[in-house]
């Protein structure tokens, strides 16, 4: 896992190219010598699987209320765990129109993609009923 920004301030703390380079050999290494495991690069893996793996395309976040959010980076939710079933949660009017919208093959430099495009995440949020408790 790659440290991803939340803040602009912190987008400088990011890997750059020639990191991201390393970590990926890093990993093919890893991938290599430990079949017994199965290893996930986030986000690194996300060129390989055509985009983002949040928002229930390869898992989603629960935060500590309950709330079913696209991923730890993505702190929105429109549906709660408490009060639905996992099934139901990936499932989520959010995630659809995150991945009707292709927010989560978008291109970004690098990060969370997410947020990288929070500004449409948020519209997207906006369309939604409003929910408590997530």
């Amino acid at each position: 896992m790659e440290f991803v920004p939340v803040t602009e301030e912190a987008q400088y703390l990011a890997p750059g190219d020639e990191e991201r380079k390393y970590l990926e050999k890093r990993l093919e290494t890893l991938r290599s010598e430990s079949d017994e495991m199965v290893l996930l690069s986030f986000p690194g893996d996300e060129l390989a699987i055509g985009g983002c793996m949040a928002a229930g395309r390869e898992f989603f976040h629960i935060n500590s209320h309950g709330g079913a959010e696209p991923c730890p980076f993505s702190p929105y939710s429109d549906i709660n765990v408490r009060n639905t079933s996992l099934k139901e949660a990936i499932r989520s009017r959010l995630f659809e129109m995150l991945r009707e919208e292709h927010l989560l093959e978008q291109e970004h430099t690098g990060g969370c993609v997410l947020f990288a495009h929070r500004n449409e995440v948020e519209q997207i949020m906006a369309q939604l009923p409003q929910k408590t408790g997530c």
